[in-house]
């Protein structure tokens, strides 16, 4: 497996921001100026409607030191940060950012004070492995579709697996949580054997997952040795 770009790793924090400013009685469009400086947003809250949490605070490309900040967002119950190098440093931002306004604005900020965090992680990567050749009766399928398709039309048409994904009861909780998911990458032919995957996962442990499942996968298929690294 040869990673070739994180698209998306997201962090998302289970805290109220209202606990944060209500001891301090900051003016919250102060604080959100003075983030958006700080942190050289390029774009941020400007109007009275952008200032709605409700709707989400929300802040585009910014910068700490060398580290890019995607996005973040300020909702009523959650705080998201994105960045495209891992969630690892998602995480260690958004609590950058939260140690920063307690020093500044004195915030109820403690570190540890956050008790739940998610993930979502998007990356692309090559693999020599068949990736989606997971069941031999979805290759008949496959094969018999292409030989119906290629009489119809007249042409050569070969269909393969394009898609893997496993996910939870969408019914059986209140907020969904992301698939786990490979794909073939969009807009690239099936030859270049590049892949999108998302993953509900912190980056590293998305990564590890990957290289667990190419390394079954070449087992599966009699092609030990095979496997890439990242």
């Amino acid at each position: 497996m040869r990673l070739t770009a994180i698209i998306l790793a997201r962090v998302l924090a289970f805290i109220e921001p209202s606990d944060l400013v209500s001891k301090s009685g900051i003016y919250f469009p102060d604080l959100v100026r003075e983030i958006a400086k700080y942190y050289r947003f390029q774009k941020s809250p400007q109007t009275f409607e952008e200032h709605d949490m409700a709707k989400g605070v929300e802040f585009i490309e910014g910068q700490s030191g060398k580290r890019g900040i995607t996005k973040f967002v300020i909702w009523p119950n959650i705080m998201v940060l994105e960045t495209r190098s891992s969630t690892d440093d998602s995480k260690a931002l958004l609590e950058e950012i939260l140690a920063w306004g307690k020093e500044k604005f004195d915030l109820a900020y403690e570190p540890g004070m956050i008790r739940r965090f998610a993930y979502v992680s998007n990356l692309t990567f090559h693999s020599d492995a068949p990736m989606l050749r997971v069941s031999p009766l979805l290759e008949r399928i496959a094969q018999k579709t292409s030989e119906a398709l290629t009489e119809i039309w007249s042409e050569p048409v070969s269909y393969e697996p394009i898609d893997l994904k496993v996910g939870h009861d969408p019914l059986a909780r209140r907020w969904g949580i992301a698939p786990f998911q490979i794909t073939r990458r969009a807009e690239t032919e099936f030859s270049a054997n590049k892949y999108f995957s998302e993953a509900p996962l912190p980056t590293d442990m998305h990564i590890s997952l990957l290289e667990e499942y190419e390394a079954g996968i070449l087992e599966l298929h009699g092609m030990p040795g095979k496997a890439g690294t990242s």
